[in-house]
Order: C-alpha cells, then structure tokens, then sequence
C-alpha cells in the first residue's frame, strides 16, 4: 500500500468521509457505507411503523362486570326471621335466601283453610242424599261437642290476655320501681357528694356504686319489658289461633247439620258454590302472603353482599338501621363509575341507615371498558376486542356488544362505555378485576 493511503473498514466509514490529502476511499469500502446508510434507513422505517401500529392499538381501562346485579328485598315491611345465606356462595334460581317472620301469615292461611273446608263440606251435604235419623243425631253430637270447643278456646283466650296484660304491668312496674330508685340515690349522690363536700368519701363511694347499679337494674327491667310484650303478643296470637279453628270446626258441623234436612233447592246449591270459590280465592291469597315472606332467588348467581341480620326490620326500602359486619364500606365501591346514576332513578340502593338485604350478582361476566371518543367511530357492536386481566396476566378474546351512547366526562376528555362479551374467561376471574381492552 502506497505511503499515505489509509483503508477504511466495515461500519467505521461512515465516520471518515472529510476529503484530505493522500486518502483514498476503494470501491468495497464505498458500497459498505452503502450498505450501512440502508440499514439506518431501513431501521428507521421499521420503527415508524412498529410505532404507529402500537399506536393505533392503544388499550383503555376497563373491568370486569356481572351481566346483571339485584338488590333483593321483601316486598312488605317486617321481621327477619332467618338469612340462610352468605357472602360469596353461589345459589340457583328458585333457592331460598331469607325469610321474614311468618306466625301470623301461618295462622292466616290455617284459618282460610278451615273457611274453604266448611264450604266446601255444605256444598257435599247439599248436593248428597237426606241422611238417616241416627246420622242426624251423630251430626247434632258434633256440633254440641264444637260448641263446647269454642267456648273452652274463647276462656282459654280470655285467660291468656288477662295473664298476659298482668305480666306486662307487672314488667312496667318493675321499670317503674327501678327508675325511682336510681333518681333517688342520684339525688342524694347530687345533694351530698358534690365538689368540696364534707360527706364521707366511702360514703359517698359506695352511694355512687348504688346509683350505678340503679342504672343497671333500669336496663335490665327494660330488657325485661321488652321480651314480656313479644312473648306475652305470641301468646294472644296463639290463643286467638285456637278461638279461630274452633269457629271454623263449629261451622263445618252446623252447615253439616243444616244441610241434612230436606233436598237443597237450585239456589241453594248455588249459593254454596259461590261460598266456596270465594274460600278458595281466600286461601289463594292468604297463601301468597306467605310465600311473600321466602325472598327467593330469582336467577342463578353468587351473593355479593349480605345486608341484614335475624331481627331487624326490612321491606321495599331496605333493612332499617342496619350497622353488622358485612355492611358494605365506602372502600368497596368500585374506582370508577361507567354507568353514572340518571337523574330521578329510583332503584333502592342503599341510604345512610338502610341497604339491601341481598345483593346478588349472575354468574355469567362481561367486560366493560371506558374509551375514548377518538377510538369511537370503530368501535361498534360485533367489533373484535382483545381483553387482557391484569390481575391473572391473561388476554382472551371478546366482542363488542353494546356501546352506551351516555358520554363520561373525564377531566375535559369525553370517553363512553362499550360492554363486551367473553365466551371464555380465564380461571379465577372475579368481579370487579381491572382490564386493559384494544380493539385490533
């Protein structure tokens, strides 16, 4: 090589382009520099379309959804008597959930029933044949032996209520006795025991000791009161019962008797008949009023959430007053919103002081996303989704389903809620579990 040629190699050559005396630049080492500038360029192309597809497949947030959430309550006002029912377990259609107190709903149905059946045996006696004397006679031995039912049940609920309202005044007095009690130590504790008193410290101890069990003893005849009105209103409830079936024996007897005379006229037999659909529509409705205190599963699903306890009062508007451990807190509620409440709606969910009994959740998810209206005119149903579950590191496929023209106001952007289906999700999905959604 001639004095003062330098060979350029390889990529380097592109850093030694400046023109100088005695340099020379061979043919290989210009069609590497060619070579390399393709490269960048090429290199450079890729990028920008690497990019922009990135780009136009952005991936929005969203969550996962039940297909349908029921705030579930009994339709009439009353005591819960039973939640048989739990967070998290999974239930069928038709499945009992609940129930409220049904002692008197019983009794109601027992009684429509013994009505329907006195009807119903007149209308027999009617449409049978005139009986013999000796079965006349048999039927007058049972309504004697009704009478003395009746009236044995009538003084048996006349004794009940007299007993009942004696341990009631008996339990206020109580409450009565121990409020004096406790105003009169408290008096003397006020009067001798104030700051600065000369009265005898252990005096004045043991006066307070006593002003503390008055309050106590206050508490406890209340207590006492209270369970005395409940046990002593089943009582009167129960005797009542008994008065109700004996009236329904002693007119299934006397119609029975009534009709064992002469052959029923037309009228008669017509007016039995109407006796009897009115019972039977009597029962039917008693019955309903029953099967009203069972809250029953309308779908299948899993429970969500439990808002009551045995004892507490619910109807349409909720549980009232209820503070147990399952209550729902404010850090349950979802981080957003994708179905902001319309103005005016009016399902029940939940107030200060009154929430569902059951919240239930469908087994069956979907996913729901908030995009950007930018992203909106190709989104639209039956569009293709790629739906990934951070939680579980999975993506599946879904499609879109429904987009809720409702805009969302997100700081100065407008995004919409699109729902979509998944046939398949991934094991251990949950509801409420964050999802990143692009559509391809």
């Amino acid at each position: 090589m001639a004095r003062g040629q330098v060979r350029v190699r390889g990529m380097n050559a592109a850093a030694d382009l400046t023109s100088g005396s005695g340099k020379e630049f061979p043919h290989s080492s210009i069609r590497q520099l060619l070579v390399a500038v393709a490269i960048l360029s090429g290199g450079a192309v890729l990028a920008y379309f690497t990019y922009a597809d990135v780009s136009a497949r952005t991936s929005f947030v969203g969550a996962v959804r039940p297909q349908q959430q029921l705030n579930l309550d009994f339709t009439q006002t009353g005591r819960i008597q039973d939640v048989m029912v739990r967070a998290g377990e999974h239930v069928k259609k038709g499945q009992p959930l609940a129930t409220q107190d049904q002692a008197v709903a019983k009794a109601t149905v027992t009684d429509a029933q013994s009505v329907l059946a006195a009807a119903q045996a007149k209308l027999a006696a009617l449409q049978s044949p005139a009986l013999s004397e000796s079965a006349k006679q048999n039927l007058d031995l049972q309504v004697a032996k009704a009478n003395t039912q009746l009236a044995g049940a009538q003084k048996a609920s006349s004794d009940a209520v007299a007993e009942a309202n004696t341990q009631v005044a008996q339990a206020q007095q109580a409450v009565t006795d121990a409020q004096s009690g406790y105003n009169a130590d408290n008096q003397q504790l006020t009067a001798l025991c104030r700051a600065g008193s000369t009265t005898d410290q252990t005096y004045c101890a043991n006066l307070q000791a006593q002003v503390r069990k008055d309050a106590s003893a206050i508490a406890t005849a209340n207590a006492n009161l209270t369970h005395t009105k409940a046990s002593t209103a089943q009582l009167r409830d129960t005797a009542a019962s008994a008065v109700a079936s004996a009236q329904s024996t002693l007119a299934i007897t006397q119609n029975q008797r009534a009709a064992a005379g002469e052959p029923a006229s037309p009228a008669d037999v017509s007016s039995a008949q109407s006796e009897v659909a009115s019972a039977q529509s009597a029962v039917d409705q008693a019955q309903h009023t029953l099967d009203q205190l069972t809250l029953n599963s309308p779908i299948d699903g899993v429970i969500a959430n439990v808002g009551g306890v045995p004892g507490e009062l619910d109807g349409t508007t909720g549980v009232h007053g209820f503070a147990g451990p399952q209550s729902m807190q404010a850090a349950d509620a979802p981080a957003f919103s994708l179905f902001p409440p319309a103005a005016g709606a009016t399902q029940n969910a939940g107030g200060a002081d009154q929430h569902p009994l059951i919240t239930l959740v469908s087994s069956e998810s979907d996913a729901i996303a908030q995009v950007a209206e930018t992203a909106m005119p190709k989104v639209k149903p039956g569009a293709p989704a790629r739906v990934t579950v951070n939680a579980l590191r999975q993506t599946v496929d879904g499609k879109v389903d429904e987009v809720i023209p409702m805009p969302i106001d997100q700081s100065g952007g407008v995004e919409y809620a699109v729902r979509m289906t998944v046939a398949h999700w991934p094991d251990g999905i949950a509801p409420g579990m964050s999802l990143s959604v692009v559509f391809p």
